[in-house]
């Protein structure tokens, strides 16, 4: 059984990693059972959730080890056998990476490239966040998890070390409960936005952006001045995210905005 390739890769920005998702599907209808995708960026989840949605062969749920992962594994199951597999059916493992950051801070990314250089591919990598100056945890595949399980090795100057951890034992970041924000402002500039959304002053949102601390639409923006627009996703470092939900310009040239916190 097939499924309608090219109506799904129809104006897509993710035509070659739907092409491999649309295998793993097909897979699924083929063998009639669950079949799980490597761990695939936020931006490709809201991509699969839209283009896959209509289908009526195929469906999709997601898991990236905690109601507010990023990145996340997509399963693939007949429609007319939904998944009912349990967490423990899940194939992934939780990881400690281990290390004294007190005076050598370092950031998820850093950890996730010493991961790749001990030889992990980055679709067996989850979400990974700090553990205060202690080191990081991460989600990864099964496989990856055993790969890395009591290796050792360097971030910068400090000595890592990597042991499995039971992902009930692991300290989950925190999942903010939703909030409506309404807001007036003179622009759109990702500063201005950002500063009322998180509450926080336009100046340590600025040193924040300049630190690489915020992402426009889960990419990197290092510019303060960036206009926003309706549907954009903002998030800031430890600070979770904010949604544009309506921009509506006021009689006295100002910007009226709708955020949705999370």
């Amino acid at each position: 059984m097939h499924l309608p390739k090219e109506k799904i890769l129809f104006n897509s920005p993710f035509r070659k990693e739907l092409e491999i998702l649309i295998e793993y599907a097909e897979k699924a209808l083929t063998k009639r059972q669950a079949i799980w995708s490597p761990f695939v960026s936020a931006q490709l989840i809201e991509e699969v959730k839209n283009k896959f949605h209509n289908l009526n062969d195929i469906t999709c749920s997601f898991n990236g080890g905690f109601p507010s992962a990023e990145r996340q594994k997509i399963c693939f199951v007949r429609s007319e056998a939904p998944n009912n597999s349990s967490p423990t059916d899940i194939p992934i493992k939780g990881i400690y990476i281990k290390g004294n950051f007190l005076f050598d801070r370092a950031k998820p990314n850093d950890f996730r490239n010493v991961l790749k250089e001990l030889g992990l591919d980055e679709d067996e990598i989850g979400d990974i966040w700090l553990i205060r100056d202690r080191g990081a945890q991460a989600i990864c595949s099964q496989k990856g998890a055993n790969l890395m399980h009591e290796k050792t090795g360097k971030l910068r100057e400090v000595t890592i070390k990597i042991d499995f951890l039971d992902i009930r034992e692991m300290e989950i970041p925190f999942t903010r409960a939703a909030k409506t924000i309404n807001t007036v402002e003179a622009s759109t500039r990702i500063d201005a936005i950002a500063s009322a959304g998180f509450g926080l002053s336009r100046s340590k949102i600025t040193t924040q952006i300049k630190q690489g601390c915020l992402r426009l639409n889960w990419r990197l923006n290092y510019q303060p001045s960036k206009l926003v627009n309706i549907g954009d996703l903002i998030h800031l470092e430890k600070k979770g995210s904010l949604k544009i939900l309506d921009i509506d310009k006021t009689k006295k040239e100002r910007w009226r905005i709708k955020l949705l916190r999370q």
